[in-house]
């Protein structure tokens, strides 16, 4: 496979939008600028430079049946912060055909996707399996 380059995304994370997270998640007020941390994960979808469905389709792999997400793993260089824009730089660590018993063969795409300015503020690592169909 060929190195399929993403574009860059960007994502304007306002106090608006923290305190709506906040409060559907039931989570302790915003004390200063520090964001709730699902950010990490919620920029990183919401400001990546293509869609997910868009970006499956460049990949040729099939969306439409139904990708699952089988494993995120977040980290953080420093907390996020409200009423900033990050630069959202995403890239495809690996993408492999793998035999399945529930669909006969599925693609595992691992998805690398930082968060940051002048500096790095956090790193979304996606394990997304898409249903293939028979081997």
């Amino acid at each position: 496979m060929s190195k399929f380059l993403i574009p860059d995304g960007r994502y304007l994370l306002t106090a608006a939008m923290d305190d709506r997270v906040r409060h559907m998640a039931r989570a302790p007020d915003r004390a200063g600028e520090r964001a709730h941390p699902i950010f990490a994960f919620v920029a990183a979808l919401g400001g990546l430079g293509l869609k997910i469905a868009d970006l499956s389709a460049a990949l040729g792999l099939a969306f439409e049946r139904g990708p699952v997400l089988a494993r995120c793993r977040l980290s953080y260089d420093a907390p996020l912060l409200v009423d900033r824009s990050y630069d959202v730089r995403a890239e495809i660590d690996d993408l492999q055909r793998k035999p399945s018993r529930v669909f006969g063969a599925a693609d595992h795409l691992h998805l690398s996707i930082r968060l940051r300015d002048e500096r790095p503020y956090s790193r979304a690592r996606l394990h997304i399996v898409y249903p293939a169909g028979e081997a």
